[in-house]
């Protein structure tokens, strides 16, 4: 069966999209053919106040910008001409839900990816502050995927139905959003229906970032009580409330059982220890259910940009047999590249000495970080230590192993496929430290 608006048809087994109000469609325009979206209010729709259904034609007329879906018109249905279609940007990648149910992402994105996911969702998150817009939907499933020539991803914020105009000291009661992206005072009331007179500001959407960037980065939920967070809503809400200060990870894993605490990101994630270090901040002080100590939009814009205007130094500590990702201002010294070196690697600048395709790479402290070379993971720069080194090598924990293998053994296949994604990521890494170790020593004798 299909259906249609003066200029747009489709099918309807063609669905991008369901929710309680409206399901989204992959449609053509009748004279151009261009792939488009429309978004088809149900009638269960029309039973909210009008200035509700109105308000998110209102709010997307008024966004502008490449990490925001566009909307292109407001049409109406053939057959019913009170049914409004919203047309819009059709995103060929699907949403990060979908990537991140994808096998190979069982354990989060890999680092390039995640860092298009972070500074694609603070440009949009931006736009909507500048324009006094909150979300209040937040989630890996409104976040749609375009995939460039390039290959290159764009991600932009969709699903505006919640949304409404608020400015950073104004409050509102109303509840919208998915119970696990829920800041905790909006799940008490939404999902426990416990009355409370609270009310609720723009920190709502922080929380709802935090959990989706924990998401995309671990392949996984921060809070997960025994049996899920849908199963368990009482634990759910205890967690999220009664986490320690700078936790941004609890999971219970035996029914009744204790709670673990995590104030970093997992090992089998694919990010950086080098990344983990600038995130991780950004992350427990956005996941804070005190909506007075929670940071505001000020400082999550600011520690987030701090990130992406960073640049990456790429090096291999040949004794250690570590990769280590630098994270660094290009406007910095090489004195403070020193110390973040040290900070990871633990060796003192007195006893660093670097190789570069080969050759000496001579680094006075004064330097400029834009002066170095550049490098890739394949291609970093060699660091030697002018002391002797214990061996440390590749961070995969005996916990990791036995946790995959337990998935191998009990879970959906969906899991084992990932799983083996994990295990070949592995072995590639291994297979790379070899061939470093091979040209860092070939390189110093």
């Amino acid at each position: 069966m299909t259906a249609s608006t003066a200029n747009h048809l489709w099918s309807l087994d063609d669905v991008l999209g369901q929710g309680a109000t409206a399901c989204v469609y992959k449609a053509r325009n009748k004279k151009t053919g261009e792939l488009v979206a429309v978004k088809v209010f149900n009638l269960a729709s029309y039973n909210r106040p009008y200035e509700v259904q109105m308000r998110e034609f209102e709010v997307l007329q008024k966004l502008n910008h490449v990490n925001i879906v566009k909307l292109f018109a407001v049409e109406e249905m053939h057959m019913n001409p009170k049914q409004k279609v919203l047309v819009m940007e059709f995103c060929s990648g699907g949403s990060l839900l979908n990537l991140l149910e994808e096998p190979e992402n069982a354990f989060g994105l890999a680092e390039s990816e995640f860092l298009i996911v972070l500074q694609c969702v603070v440009q949009g998150m931006n736009h909507l502050r500048e324009n006094g817009v909150v979300h209040r939907d937040i989630k890996p499933g409104n976040i749609m995927r375009q995939v460039g020539e390039d290959g290159r991803s764009v991600y932009k914020l969709t699903d505006f139905g919640a949304a409404r105009e608020l400015e950073d000291d104004e409050k509102f009661v109303s509840i919208y959003g998915t119970e696990e992206y829920l800041h905790p005072d909006m799940y008490e009331r939404a999902v426990l229906r416990k009355p409370q007179h609270k009310a609720y500001g723009v920190s709502v959407d922080l929380w709802s970032i935090g959990v989706t960037f924990y998401h995309a980065a671990t392949g996984s939920l921060p809070f997960i009580p025994y049996g899920g967070p849908r199963k368990n809503k009482k634990v759910m809400y205890k967690i999220t409330t009664e986490k320690p200060e700078g936790t941004i990870a609890g999971v219970q894993k035996m029914e009744d059982g204790h709670i673990e605490w995590s104030y970093r990101l997992p090992h089998c994630c694919q990010l950086s220890e080098g990344l983990k270090t600038q995130v991780v901040p950004v992350l427990a002080s956005i996941l804070e259910a005190n909506q007075e100590k929670c940071w505001g939009f000020v400082q999550f814009f600011a520690a987030t940009t701090d990130i992406l205007h960073r640049i990456t130094v790429h090096i291999f500590s040949l004794q250690q047999a570590t990769a280590h990702s630098i994270y660094i201002h290009f406007h910095n010294t090489v004195s403070i590249f020193f110390e973040d070196v040290q900070a990871q690697t633990g060796i003192e600048p007195a006893a660093q000495q670097y190789l570069f395709l080969g050759h000496p790479l001579i680094l006075e402290p004064s330097m400029k970080i834009v002066n170095l070379p550049n490098t890739t993971p394949d291609r970093p720069i060699i660091l030697i230590s002018r002391r002797p080194e214990k061996l440390v090598g590749p961070p995969y924990k005996e916990r990791t192993v036995i946790i995959c293998f337990f998935c191998v053994c009990v879970c959906v296949p969906d899991t084992i496929v990932g799983v083996i994604h994990q295990y070949l990521r592995i072995a590639r890494s291994l297979q790379m430290y070899r061939e470093l170790i091979l040209q860092g020593y070939y390189s110093y004798m």
